[in-house]
């Protein structure tokens, strides 16, 4: 080992202390300026972490919002567009939280565990049946059907005798009441035993059905207008102390759509030429009977609404999956608009020429109401900005005609969508991408030519709540009846569900318009089959 001496210059050359001091403080420097760095570094990387961590902790936080928001908040998401106070708006939020988080308590301290129980009733065992037998105690209502008079008479100009009189029982259905029709046809016996003449039974979707036309569109207009399933309708006859099985009831209604499915690309055109649609989609439950007997895989129902001039008739489609070649055949050969949210599937309809699509307002604000928690001073801002579209040009002008509300969007609108875009592009560069405000903004943006195509023309909407609203009837019978037992059954029910939603949509009453169009349209000529459609439907006098 060195020492002192050995190291330290001799003290006569002063030249040499001067250097060796100079040296020594440039190695401390060196190892300052070494620590300083890598001081810096480490403070730059917990930085990094805490600020990742700090956006989790928001995206977080935002998710839990929205969740409790969903489960116990409001569902309406209106605002008046001269509200605003933020200070107020955030307390009001504060405030909410608080007695949810207090009401979430008391309900789970009252809570209590039902253990299961298994019933001790034994199975009932399937009945099988074979033809719908018709209970005697039902009223008898008696139809005769004769042949014209002219022909009573034969060729020899002899009166034909009565021989016999065949009897046909059918269980009908007027509202609120089960009876009976019997059709009574007196046969004819022709002279020298030529033949016999008999009156035809009136036409029926299913031949030698034991149910009448009014008992089919009873059964379907309580599945797909009231959301009553067939195990609950057999409960209602059964009442009556008349037993029609679940199965029967669906073979019935899976019998009629074989009969009337020739109205799908009628209705389908019908919607299609005005130059005007809405759409949109939802999923429903399908058995998957091939794969996975009892199991179920998710299918889609796609809902297309007439716009513009004419009756708002409504189609559904059925399909197994939500490929975008579904709208791409359905819109297949159409011109014109199309109101649709953002999802992806449409970007290849979009491409073709001569389809122009049209945003939707409802999904854009949507996002900045869920983004109010996070950024509510900036959020609300955008809400009241975009509830003036509604309440100063939308509300006023609902009873325009079309020319006079194009002119009032350009007066009064235009001057409102161009501030609110000026104030999200200067917003974007204030946010980052991780904020639910910057993906509300983001949306708004991309979606901003068409979002503001509704300016283009007066029969447009600034949003496509016309879709949205003839998804809610499927939204609430999916909770009753639960599921489609088959793609078949699937296309069945959407052909059911456009006639009844069409029917709503112009006042008619559906069971009257299905009792009067099921009896005359396996005679009617298929070249005048638009006059059966609910718009053009008139009843016969009888």
């Amino acid at each position: 080992m060195k020492t002192a001496e050995a190291i330290a210059p001799s003290s006569d050359s002063k030249d040499e202390i001067i250097a060796f001091q100079a040296n020594l403080i440039r190695k401390l420097e060196a190892m300052i300026d070494d620590l300083v760095v890598n001081k810096d570094a480490h403070i730059e990387q917990l930085t990094l972490k805490l600020e990742a961590t700090q956006r989790q902790l928001s995206t977080l936080q935002h998710q839990i919002e929205q969740l409790i928001r969903r489960i116990y908040g409001r569902k309406s998401e209106k605002i008046d567009p001269n509200q605003m106070m933020f200070d107020s708006i955030i307390q009001e939020s504060l405030a909410q939280s608080a007695a949810i988080v207090a009401k979430d308590n008391n309900e789970t301290e009252a809570a209590t565990v039902i253990p299961a129980t298994v019933s001790s009733k034994p199975r009932k065992e399937r009945t099988q049946h074979g033809r719908l037998p018709i209970p005697e105690h039902l009223e008898r209502v008696e139809v005769i059907i004769d042949i014209p008079e002219d022909k009573k008479v034969s060729a020899q100009g002899e009166p034909l005798k009565v021989i016999a009189v065949e009897c046909s029982e059918k269980l009908e259905y007027r509202p609120g009441q089960l009876f009976v029709k019997v059709y009574k046809r007196p046969q004819y016996a022709l002279p020298n035993n030529e033949g016999v003449v008999c009156a035809a039974m009136p036409d029926s979707p299913i031949e030698k059905c034991k149910a009448d036309v009014g008992l089919l569109a009873h059964v379907i207009v309580s599945k797909f207008a009231d959301h009553l399933p067939h195990y609950r309708q057999d409960a209602i006859f059964l009442r009556e102390k008349v037993e029609i099985p679940r199965s029967t009831q669906s073979g019935w209604m899976m019998q009629t759509y074989e009969s009337i499915k020739i109205l799908v690309p009628v209705l389908r055109k019908a919607v299609l030429e005005s130059g005007i649609v809405f759409t949109d989609d939802t999923p429903v439950s399908l058995q998957d009977h091939q794969n996975n007997p009892g199991k179920f895989k998710k299918a889609r129902l796609w809902v297309y609404v007439r716009g513009g001039t004419g009756p708002p008739l409504t189609v559904y489609d059925f399909s197994m999956d939500r490929g975008k070649k579904r709208p791409l055949d359905f819109l297949e050969g159409y011109q014109g608009y199309v109101h649709a949210d953002a999802y992806g599937g449409y970007d290849e309809l979009f491409k073709r020429d001569g389809i122009l699509e049209v945003g939707c307002w409802a999904h854009a604000r949507r996002k900045f109401d869920e983004a109010a928690s996070s950024r509510p001073k900036e959020a609300t801002d955008i809400l009241a900005r975009i509830a003036r579209l509604y309440h100063e040009v939308e509300t006023p002008g609902k009873d325009l005609k079309p020319e006079e509300i194009y002119q009032l969007r350009q007066q009064k609108a235009k001057p409102i969508l161009d501030n609110i875009f000026a104030t999200l592009n200067d917003l974007q560069g204030k946010t980052i991408p991780s904020e639910p405000i910057r993906k509300a903004i983001d949306y708004s943006l991309n979606q901003k030519v068409a979002l503001c195509r509704y300016l283009e023309n007066g029969y447009l909407k600034p949003d496509n709540n016309t879709a949205e609203n003839a998804m809610r009837p499927v939204a609430l019978g999916r909770k009753n009846w639960l599921f489609v037992g088959s793609e078949r059954g699937g296309h069945a029910a959407a052909l059911y569900m456009s006639l009844i939603q069409s029917c709503k949509n112009l006042d008619i009453n559906p069971w009257e318009y299905l009792n009067d169009m099921l009896r005359r349209i396996m005679s009617h000529p298929v070249n005048r089959l638009r006059e059966l459609l609910p718009d053009q439907w008139k009843p016969l006098t009888r």
